[in-house]
């Protein structure tokens, strides 16, 4: 395949993919299970409606693992016309029964290119970090290109303010504030503002769902973003079938997290002279937790580095969430990240340049601490 040099050209190749399928083929999409896979799997399922009359079938994962033989065996079962990927890094081979494409955004290497899968990423042409757009936006355009008259900027917007993309996509937030000026009304349009509108709301509203009820949560998220796509006011409510769903685990995700918030300043680690925050949370049923509270401190110590550690991994592993607020903190997670799994190679992790979530097993988390304080 060319190589790509725009987003332009990447969405003009979107475009020659989607607009064949006819009303005859079945579709699969496998997102991931945040706000910005589920808000981009809303956005394709939208889109592929119009084209064939029927949504795709829906498989929310949380990473390129969950592209297992089980996996493959039940999207052979299907037998779908084809399989499109969003927001996860899965190398192509890993699919090579089925055509479609992968559309990505996270930093990758090692991956095969093949002609009935191609694998899109616009880090292929972007090489700056702070221009990496999300998936939702990449969905949002192209759903614009090929559906102009559909009003779904705010479903996009969610998926841009959890990627911390905000000011990057302007263009989206301007959209919305034309197309449904209730949910906006800001002259400035920036991070910290849209996180703490109603988007910042919407945000969690849809990643609760993965929280409480994991893959079927997920599901649950892009079903009431795809029924409530004309009525926002709607969604925020709950005032359809799956919505309504949305909101329950929403209410208990904010409960628990509450409880958790209350305990930062007296049992969290403030190391002042580096301005890093260590927090251990124990003894939640709440899945992804541990990324949910970490953007939650972040958005309270703005100048800081949050490290919210987790048992959602077992015994055997601790997670550790961290995020720091790009508009004050110069530090490249993901760069340092790489650096501390030099030193210990049994560390695991990714993410993006402000936000990465890392596996860790429980012997070697002051070693992981020291390294990664070392580097700030």
């Amino acid at each position: 395949m060319k190589a790509l040099r725009s987003l332009n050209e990447l969405l003009q190749k979107l475009e020659d993919i989607v607009s064949r399928i006819t009303e005859s083929d079945t579709v699969c999409i496998l997102h991931h299970d945040d706000s910005d896979g589920c808000s981009s799997a809303a956005l394709f399922s939208i889109l592929l409606h119009k084209l064939t009359g029927e949504y795709p079938i829906l498989f929310p994962i949380r990473g390129e693992n969950n592209v297992d033989k089980r996996l493959i065996n039940k999207l052979k079962s299907i037998n779908p016309t084809y399989v499109f990927v969003l927001d996860v890094t899965v190398n192509p081979k890993r699919l090579n029964l089925f055509r479609g494409f992968v559309l990505d955004h996270h930093v990758y290497d090692g991956i095969v290119q093949r002609d009935e899968m191609p694998y899109f990423n616009p880090r292929s042409f972007e090489k700056i970090e702070e221009r990496v757009v999300p998936i939702s936006y990449i969905s949002y355009r192209l759903v614009r290109r090929m559906l102009p008259e559909e009003k779904v900027a705010w479903i996009a917007a969610i998926g841009i303010t959890e990627d911390h993309r905000v000011e990057l996509c302007k263009d989206v937030f301007e959209r919305v504030m034309k197309e449904n000026p209730e949910l906006l009304k800001t002259e400035v349009i920036t991070q910290p503002i849209l996180e703490k509108s109603i988007f910042g709301q919407l945000m969690d509203m849809v990643r609760s769902g993965r929280m409480v009820k994991k893959i079927e949560g997920a599901r649950t998220a892009v079903q009431a973003l795809i029924e409530c796509k004309d009525r926002p006011d709607k969604f925020i409510n709950g005032l359809t079938q799956h919505s309504l769903a949305l909101r329950m685990f929403y209410e208990r995700v904010s409960y628990e997290a509450q409880k958790c918030l209350m305990d930062v300043e007296r049992l969290g680690k403030f190391y002042h002279k580096k301005k890093v925050i260590v927090y251990e949370i124990k003894g939640s049923k709440i899945s992804a937790l541990t990324s949910y509270i970490a953007d939650k401190i972040r958005q309270m110590y703005p100048e800081w580095i949050v490290c919210v550690i987790g048992e959602e991994y077992g015994m055997k592993r601790k997670k550790i969430s961290i995020r720091l607020e790009q508009t004050k903190r110069n530090e490249n997670l993901i760069y340092i990240l790489k650096k501390v799994m030099k030193t210990i190679p049994t560390v695991k992790g990714g993410g993006h340049k402000c936000a990465i979530g890392v596996s860790v097993h429980p012997n070697y988390i002051n070693g992981f601490f020291q390294e990664f304080l070392k580097l700030i």
